[in-house]
């Protein structure tokens, strides 16, 4: 897989490779939510509280968000997300 912020992700994806949209996951525990941004996809910032409605919310939102930043891909947006926290230091 491509990441999509990557050199000629764009065009590699018109090619049919897919790609891969990187999304950081925290838990903010003053308001005991989980936040999803992701660097790569201009917009992507929601809240949910839980995991569960986090990972619906967000393949709700990641396909609406490519077509409006890179129309040319609206046809091939497809969404496969894998979730993994990072260690926890005590």
């Amino acid at each position: 897989m491509y990441r999509l912020g990557w050199y000629f992700a764009t065009w590699l994806a018109k090619l049919g490779i897919p790609l891969l949209i990187k999304v950081e996951i925290i838990h903010d525990d003053e308001a005991n939510v989980y936040v999803a941004t992701s660097s790569d996809l201009k917009g992507l910032v929601i809240e949910a509280q839980t995991l569960d409605e986090l990972e619906k919310e967000v393949l709700e939102l990641v396909p609406e968000l490519l077509a409006l930043d890179y129309s040319a891909l609206r046809s091939q947006a497809t969404t496969h997300l894998t979730f993994t926290q990072q260690p926890i230091v005590l």
